[in-house]
């Protein structure tokens, strides 16, 4: 069996933002936190007085051996202070047993050499010894082995059975004992405030403590968070409700919490507490399981690591400083017609899949314009024969030509001769574009009438490109006059 024993001896701040931390990093809470990290490597990590205790029999071949492991959880312990602006200094032992492994960290945390038998191992090194120091002293037992030179029926009368038992598991004759740590499925923590909190942005300070047992947890759990939610509890003496609370949701599974401190900042900003403050609670709402990177990313490749905030998390942060309902985007729908096209969703916990829907339709739409442009200049180079006997001037497509700039409704536009008019006469560069919506395709948006449209793109005198189409209508009737319009003509686009 293989075993690690590790201890932060010291935590220091790194910069100003690391003073808090570290007064809310106790050792009890370091401690805490590097078991639950461990438990990323091993299912079995105990606590054993000031050190943290692993057995990695079962993870040397999954991580590449004891070094590679040990070099692994030690960068990861680091990179956990280092996000939470702290510097630790770590000490760690390895043995074939937990407490020889324990008795070589009290050796290095002392500055002491290791020495290379285990009968050579200092008393005060082995835990069941503490009590009996005194005695054993007297007595000329200065090691390990002093002790296993005495007689062990009167070491067992006069010291007690545990001491004989602790050796020998020291030593690897008996198997060792603990009760492992687990690492509860849902996340939820309570803290008293130091004072009655008045203010919300005030509660903060609170909220950055409980977010270091929340990171750590999500390390051990292999774990990205998609929700969590924060409760506060008021003072009882005034008429309101007992708590308020509030939730914040993520686009993508987080475990670098600094975002979502910023997030919670951004929403207590906006809240006005009805009494004071005594505690503060944070629980975890939604989390995703993260076995590997890949999970973490739409891509199947390796993405560079982006400088600075990402599109996601400004949106937001946005959306909750300003509210949900102030910060949309849009999403493309599958619908012919150019004013039902795309809608306008709240930017939320949708936004990763509407970035994605949007990216598909920007390069649809780019990809069916260039064949466009290809078809056209093959067919102004071959001389398209059906062009020429329709009397067409091109064989230009138009099915990816939309304009940059809808009209929020229609304009009607006036006709001569059948042709529309727009600030005096215009010419027609391309068209028709035949487009029908109708029955089944209607299905959804009943309240808008069917589509029978023709779009031509036409140019007026000053240069501006129009997006124009006639609805077809009914073929005029036998008692109707020779000579019924039978178009009706309206714009509906600019090109930029």
């Amino acid at each position: 069996m293989r075993w690690i024993a590790l201890q932060a001896c010291s935590i220091e701040p790194a910069g100003s933002l690391g003073e808090a931390a570290q007064q809310a990093m106790c050792a009890a809470a370091a401690q805490q936190a590097i078991c639950a990290i461990s438990l990323g490597f091993t299912p079995r990590v105990t606590l054993c007085g000031n050190a943290v205790v692993l057995e990695v029999s079962g993870s040397l071949r999954l991580f590449g051996g004891l070094l590679k492991l040990a070099a692994m959880l030690e960068a990861k312990i680091h990179a956990f202070f280092k996000n939470n602006s702290l510097v630790a200094q770590l000490i760690r032992a390895q043995a074939a047993t937990s407490l020889l492994a324990i008795g070589r960290l009290h050796l290095l945390r002392s500055g002491q050499k290791i020495p290379e038998r285990v009968a050579d191992m200092p008393m005060y090194t082995l835990a069941a010894t503490h009590p009996h120091l005194t005695v054993l002293e007297r007595t000329g037992c200065r090691t390990w082995g002093d002790l296993l030179k005495l007689p062990r029926e009167g070491v067992a009368r006069r010291f007690g059975a545990p001491l004989l038992a602790a050796l020998d598991q020291a030593r690897g004759a008996l198997p060792e004992a603990y009760v492992w740590r687990v690492l509860p499925e849902r996340f939820e923590q309570k803290i008293e405030l130091d004072a009655l909190v008045i203010h919300a942005p005030a509660l903060m300070a609170g909220v950055n403590l409980l977010l270091v047992q929340l990171h750590a947890w999500l390390l051990g759990r292999q774990s990205g968070l998609c929700a969590l939610q924060l409760v506060w509890h008021l003072d009882k003496r005034r008429d309101v409700p007992p708590t308020g609370e509030l939730t914040v949701r993520t686009a993508q599974p987080a475990q670098d919490l600094r975002h979502v401190a910023r997030l919670i900042a951004e929403r207590l900003n906006q809240e006005r507490l009805a009494a004071p403050v005594h505690s503060i609670t944070l629980a975890s709402l939604e989390t995703v399981s993260l076995h590997n990177a890949a999970l973490a990313t739409a891509s199947l490749l390796i993405e560079p690591k982006q400088q600075g905030t990402s599109s996601t998390q400004f949106i937001e942060r946005l959306s909750a400083r300003l509210g949900p309902a102030s910060v949309q985007v849009w999403q493309a729908q599958a619908d012919h017609r150019p004013e039902v096209m795309q809608r306008w969703i709240t930017a939320g916990n949708d936004v990763r899949a509407t970035q994605s829907g949007a990216a598909r339709a920007r390069i649809d739409s780019a990809t069916s314009l260039k064949d466009s442009l290809k078809d056209s200049q093959n067919d102004a180079k071959t001389g398209d024969k059906t062009s020429a006997k329709t009397g067409a001037k091109t064989g230009t497509k138009t099915d990816a030509l939309f304009p940059s700039w809808l009209l929020a409704k229609p304009l009607k536009l006036a006709a001569k001769a059948g042709a529309p008019l727009y600030q005096g006469s215009l010419v027609k560069l391309a068209g028709p574009q035949r487009l029908e919506a109708t029955g089944w395709l209607l299905a959804d948006s009943s309240d808008i009438l069917p589509a029978l449209r023709d779009y031509f793109i036409y140019r007026t005198s000053q240069g501006v490109l129009l997006w124009i189409y006639s609805e077809r209508l009914a073929v005029a009737q036998c008692d109707e006059p020779l000579g019924a319009p039978q178009r009706e003509w309206y714009l509906q686009g600019v090109f930029a």
